[in-house]
């Protein structure tokens, strides 16, 4: 199933309609009764529950594939009798009628134990969409304190290669970080938002545009040389801005490198007063799974801490060896 056709059939899917006859419909009754699961089943699973955002994606059919393994096992726990695969088909009766499990199906999977079966980490997205479970992940803020955001996954379905981005998913991305910045808590009022080499520069033109006022955008076109090091190179561009300030550095990827060290120094020589602020599309963490279970787990998170950026907004994470963007923008 596509992104298209998912938003094309307005039938509910079995979920919505056994929760709905469970009275579990809501989000805020969802995670108590997922919650109370999670603690005879493992309690480190307490809390774990999906975001709200991701909660009424499941309800509305836009997910593609299946939740993470601990979220299946909590479900089938929940609705006995069903299987994730099977909670996540449309369902073709009203939304009074609720259905009860197939089990002539569940019986045919019992009774055929020689079919090998393959226990994936994760689901595969489908062609076209590279998009994986949605996470709240706790990232650094200068003010208030550590703040969790909605980050997305990547899931690479070959694993040891690039993944290569199609524009849809680089655009979801993109969104992702409007949305973050959005509800900051209050308005970022930013001077100069400055992209880093051609990708960067993509995600700093759409911000700028959308979530900026249409700020000023700079360019910082990196070089490589000996060493794994980089350089300016001498097409960067450095807007004019007043004192004191609010500046954005947008960039396609964080690895394990100390790049946005050496950039973040470079921009804070010309604006020395100015607040620093880093948008990433993705970050890398550090082992298979494409999501990280604390920020410091993230490759570059030493790296970025050492920066003291006002806040950081991180569109999505994946496993190395990292992703490609479009057109292989550099």
């Amino acid at each position: 199933m596509t992104n298209e056709t998912a938003t094309q059939d307005e039938r509910p899917n079995v979920l919505k309609v056994l929760l709905r006859g469970l009275h579990l419909q809501t989000y805020r009754a969802f995670c108590r009764e997922y919650d109370a699961i999670a603690e005879k089943l493992d309690r480190k699973l307490r809390g774990t529950h999906p975001s709200k955002a991701q909660f009424y994606r499941w309800l509305s059919g836009d997910l593609i594939g299946l939740p993470y393994p601990d979220h299946c096992r909590i479900l089938e726990t929940m609705l006995p009798g069903w299987q994730v695969e099977q909670l996540f088909q449309p369902h073709d009766g009203g939304i009074e009628f609720v259905p009860e499990p197939p089990q002539d199906k569940a019986d045919e999977r019992t009774q055929t134990p020689d079919i090998q079966t393959v226990d994936s980490v994760e689901p595969r997205a489908e062609q076209g969409n590279q998009i994986g479970e949605e996470y709240a992940l706790e990232v650094p803020r200068t003010e208030f304190g550590d703040v969790k955001l909605d980050v997305l996954s990547l899931p690479n379905p070959q694993p040891g290669r690039l993944l290569d981005l199609n524009w849809g998913t680089f655009g979801l991305g993109i969104e992702q970080l409007g949305s973050q910045i959005k509800n900051l808590g209050s308005r970022l009022d930013v001077d100069i938002c400055f992209g880093i080499n051609e990708a960067g520069l993509v995600m700093a033109t759409f911000l700028s545009s959308s979530r900026f006022s249409r700020c000023p955008i700079g360019y910082l076109r990196c070089n490589k040389v000996r060493g794994g090091g980089i350089e300016l190179d001498n097409a960067s561009v450095f807007p004019d801005a007043r004192e004191h300030s609010t500046i954005v550095l947008c960039d396609f990827e964080v690895k394990h490198s100390d790049a946005i060290g050496y950039l973040a120094k470079q921009v804070r020589e010309r604006y020395p007063t100015a607040d620093l602020y880093f948008a990433v599309f993705g970050a890398m963490t550090e082992g298979d799974d494409p999501r990280a279970s604390n920020f410091d787990s993230l490759a570059g998170a030493r790296n970025l801490r050492k920066v003291d950026f006002s806040a950081i907004f991180i569109a999505a994470t994946m496993s190395p060896p990292g992703i490609e963007p479009p057109l292989e923008l550099r």
